[in-house]
């Protein structure tokens, strides 16, 4: 079953919203590490089932604005417009080959899969993969496929879990009906006559209307853009 995995904001001071996020919630954060292949890197909340937030930030544009890597390329587009904010989100799987042969037998576009890797404070490497079925930047997400190596993204201090879960993501379409055809269609969901689908670790949703929204239990704090 598809997981929730974690959700992307974009942030020109990831450490600084990421330690704003944490005072005003009372939620434990911590540095991320570095993407060094692609110039970004982040800082992160981790929930305790198996969830976690990410604050992605650029520090070097030439190595984002060259990358192949659709998500780093939104990142580029986002700062480019300035919209810092939810922009995308992971769903979790444990045999990404099986998506692409999918998306291959279906004749959906994608990019893909591009392995990554990210050196944690503590000096080990985390290394993933992951599969992007093709969207527009300024439109409705389609979620990336994230296949980890090994037990995942989860903190190195059992400290820095927090204890609360994530919830729900909702992705806001202008036709939600053909937006959740669609995403039946590229993730085999089941039919849902109310657009809502359980995940391994909470709901995946459409509803009338633009943006991304994330919703965690503590606080009923939610995150959300408009595109």
């Amino acid at each position: 079953m598809l997981a929730f995995d974690h959700l992307v904001i974009f942030s020109n001071d990831p450490k600084r919203h990421q330690e704003i996020f944490s005072s005003s919630h009372k939620q434990v954060g911590v540095s991320g590490g570095q993407h060094d292949n692609w110039g970004t890197y982040n800082h992160l909340a981790f929930y305790k089932n198996n969830a976690y937030i990410e604050w992605l930030g650029i520090e070097k544009d030439e190595k984002a604005k060259s990358s192949e890597n659709p998500l780093i390329q939104h990142a580029y587009f986002a700062k480019k417009k300035d919209q810092e904010g939810p922009i995308q989100f992971a769903l979790r799987v444990k045999d990404i080959e099986s998506y692409q042969q999918h998306f291959d037998e279906h004749d959906i576009a994608y990019y893909g899969p591009f392995p990554g890797s990210r050196t944690r404070p503590d000096g080990s490497v985390l290394e993933w993969k992951m599969l992007f079925p093709k969207y527009h930047f300024d439109s409705e997400p389609l979620p990336f496929l994230i296949e980890w190596n090994g037990e995942g993204n989860r903190p190195l201090d059992d400290a820095d879990l927090n204890p609360s879960d994530f919830n729900r993501v909702i992705i806001y379409s202008e036709q939600p009906d053909v937006f959740s055809e669609r995403l039946k269609t590229i993730y085999q969901l089941d039919d849902s006559e109310n657009m809502e689908w359980e995940l391994e670790n909470g709901k995946l949703c459409v509803k009338q209307g633009t943006g991304l929204e994330a919703r965690f239990k503590f606080n009923q704090i939610k995150f959300k853009s408009i595109y």
